[in-house]
């Protein structure tokens, strides 16, 4: 490679940093792409756990919420032992959500979400 290519290829690796940094996914100190790519990968991994974390509160409400409405049936059989009727076919709900990807906030707009009797592994008869 030429030292002119060289050159080139530096300081366009030096603007992508530079943007990565300015955007908040890349930490301020990180000079190399290989601590770039981790930066974002540990970004990556954060907000989808923080998602996963969401995704299971809400679910675990919805649920909640709709033994309370009746959509659901706790017996318990001559042995003791708890069964779970469901009298619907999937609970569903529409939430509008927020995100932070590094330091910029992102709303996606109202949605449906839908959690069926075969998502929550239930027996079918």
């Amino acid at each position: 490679m030429t030292d002119k290519l060289k050159q080139h290829r530096i300081i366009g690796i030096r603007h992508a940093l530079k943007e990565f940094k300015g955007a908040g996914l890349v930490e301020e100190e990180s000079l190399y792409p290989t601590e770039a790519v981790t930066n974002v990968q540990n970004e990556i991994l954060s907000v989808a756990q923080t998602w996963y974390e969401i995704g299971a509160k809400r679910g675990a409400l919805e649920i909640i919420d709709a033994l309370l409405e009746g959509k659901f049936e706790v017996n318990s059989d001559k042995s003791g032992e708890r069964k779970i009727i469901a009298n619907v076919n999937s609970i569903s709900w529409k939430r509008r959500l927020k995100v932070t990807v590094g330091n910029e906030k992102h709303a996606i707009d109202k949605q449906k979400y839908i959690l069926t009797i075969k998502d929550l592994d239930f027996d079918v008869e």
